[in-house]
């Protein structure tokens, strides 16, 4: 479309003539001749003028600058917007797949769409606009809301609750058994998990990710919670409201996490532990006792991020400090030597 046109979607102040069509967007570097490119941060400016893009995004107008300008408010609010806009074009499914196994008992509403191989269990309930993807098995009694996606061979364990607008990743597995065993005549014995999991509103779990069922009660991911791949969280979990979890996350069993808790990658929890609304747990951290609210923690334990650095700086200069301690053991030596002797 032109440019001028992405202009009036996005109600961008257009700097140009905005007559060029364009086909796409890419960054400033690798840009094409039809496509558009972003501005996120001043330190990228110079390089527009390397850029072959037909017009940039920015947030205000950049000085001496050759090609046409969006100017919006915010560049990555935009950005989503203007991405939407050039989004592929596949060809979707409608209805049931003859090919997918509905239960007699199972409710799916007739604008759902169920694709080849599919399986939908006994008293599941699956609610409008909702796209359950090819080889998808959703268990008995569970319920899915309206909008929502399940990408192919994603399993739903019964007794499980998805809200509206969800996204679920292709592989991913919400509802299994968790990992609770007691030591009983002298075997590992799996503790029975009858309760359930809950996916609030606008949850979204990317792929191979695991949310195990609870012992009793649910598993709880709170609304707007969004989950990366390769992230398992355990049975009695509970989230609050538009959390992040990066990839390879861990949390522990009856975690108890509060609203806006973002985990970087490979961080998480010992089980029963909890995290006040808007921590933030740096890659790696492992939060072993209570994180406060607003906390920024690192390492493992996790502590407060200033004196994790500390330390780590300090433990960055063990070497030379070691050599210092053995040399200043030699001098003492010495000097208790000499002392010794005028004794």
């Amino acid at each position: 479309m032109l440019l001028s046109e992405i202009a009036t979607k996005l109600q961008a102040q257009l700097i140009g003539d905005g007559q060029q069509d364009i086909t796409g967007v890419n960054t400033i570097a690798d840009a094409g001749g039809s496509e558009l490119c972003f501005l996120t941060s001043a330190k990228y400016v110079k390089t527009l003028s390397q850029s072959t893009a037909a017009g940039v995004l920015v947030d205000k107008p950049v000085d001496d600058c050759d090609m046409d300008q969006l100017v919006v408010a915010s560049v990555d609010a935009a950005l989503i917007s203007l991405l939407k806009l050039f989004e592929p074009i596949l060809t979707a499914a409608e209805g049931v797949h003859p090919t997918a196994v509905v239960e007699p008992t199972a409710s799916v509403d007739s604008s759902a769409t169920v694709g080849p191989g599919a399986y939908i269990a006994h008293g599941v309930c699956v609610g409008p606009d909702t796209i359950i993807g090819p080889n998808c098995s959703i268990g008995e009694n569970t319920t899915i809301g309206s909008s929502c996606r399940l990408d192919s061979h994603v399993v739903v364990y019964h007794n499980c609750q998805i809200g509206n607008f969800c996204v679920i990743q292709a592989n991913s597995t919400i509802g299994a058994t968790g990992f609770g065993y007691s030591f009983v005549d002298g075997a590992h014995r799996l503790i029975p998990h009858n309760g359930g999991v809950i996916l609030e509103d606008g949850v979204e779990i990317g792929s191979n990710s695991c949310i195990d069922r609870a012992k009793f009660g649910n598993t709880l991911i709170g609304a707007g919670t969004k989950v990366d791949n390769l992230v398992q969280i355990a049975h009695n979990v509970q989230t609050g409201k538009c959390c992040l979890m990066a990839g390879h996350v861990g949390i522990s069993g009856s975690t108890k996490v509060g609203n806006g808790v973002v985990f970087a990658g490979a961080s998480g929890s010992s089980d029963h532990v909890e995290i006040g609304d808007g921590a933030v747990l740096g890659a790696q951290a492992v939060a072993t006792g209570k994180i406060e609210p607003g906390q920024t923690v690192l390492g493992l334990p996790a502590r407060d991020v200033r004196r994790e650095l500390k330390s780590k700086s300090v433990y960055r200069n063990l070497p030379e400090l070691a050599k210092e301690v053995k040399q200043l053991g030699k001098r003492i030596e010495k000097l208790e030597a000499t002392k010794n002797n005028k004794n």
